[in-house]
């Protein structure tokens, strides 16, 4: 009786283990190399900003970093074609919405100014190389560049009787993205993954202002971070 348990325990296990390969294989060799991907997840961006006194006798120059802390959510269309049984290289289009935004202010209340600024989306064109783990999972990675919309909104101070003046800046910047992601199929035509990017757009330069009775220059160095969870349909 334990033989006929053991055995019968054996080939069950044996099935499931021959059904999970088959059907990894099957979904290896049916890859199509075209797809569709939605994702969300956690998004950062850090402003590391230099407010430059241009008329003080005794400049008063300020330099300060703060960070946007928010959710991404974005759409990406690619193509990814499989070499070898191994290894993949591709190409992607992806664009993302950001949310929130980051805030800073200075000087003493009867002078002080306060800057409100965000990365609202961005666009990656990354080319995609990546390597099969096994006939259902791979890894890779993302290279290329990036483009951003940045809103920059001062409110300032001028003049001895100090009247608030309301600056926004709308701009955009490029720079590049580098990413490392982790795909696995789970039925026909369709895969999850999860992966982080990180970007930099270099020095964003905002225009000058004037606060109280001086003139600054306000810009930025933005960089940022993202790690996100998401799905695509292969076709």
């Amino acid at each position: 009786m334990k033989k006929h348990l053991t055995c019968r325990c054996l080939l069950g296990l044996t099935a499931v283990v021959v059904s999970s390969s088959l059907l990894a294989s099957s979904l290896n060799n049916d890859r199509t190399p075209f797809y569709v991907a939605a994702k969300v997840g956690v998004f950062q961006a850090s402003f590391n900003s230099t407010y430059l006194d241009l008329t003080d006798v005794i400049q008063q120059n300020i330099a300060q970093s703060f960070q946007q802390n928010g959710y991404t959510e974005g759409l990406a269309i690619g193509f990814s074609k499989l070499f070898y049984q191994q290894y993949l290289l591709g190409l992607e289009l992806a664009g993302s919405y950001d949310s929130h935004n980051a805030n800073f202010q200075a000087g003493a209340s009867t002078a002080a100014f306060s800057d409100n600024v965000r990365v609202r989306s961005h666009f990656d064109l990354t080319v995609v190389p990546g390597l099969m783990l096994n006939d259902a999972t791979a890894i890779y990675l993302k290279l290329g560049v990036s483009r951003a919309a940045i809103q920059d909104t001062l409110v300032s101070p001028t003049g001895f009787a100090p009247t608030n003046v309301r600056l926004t800046n709308d701009t955009n910047a490029n720079g590049f993205v580098a990413g490392l992601g982790f795909e696995r199929s789970i039925i026909k035509n369709v895969s999850v993954f999860v992966e982080g990017n990180y970007r930099d757009y270099g020095t964003v330069n905002f225009g000058a202002f004037q606060n109280f009775t001086a003139t600054y220059t306000n810009s930025s160095h933005i960089y940022t971070y993202d790690a996100s969870l998401g799905a695509a349909y292969h076709f």
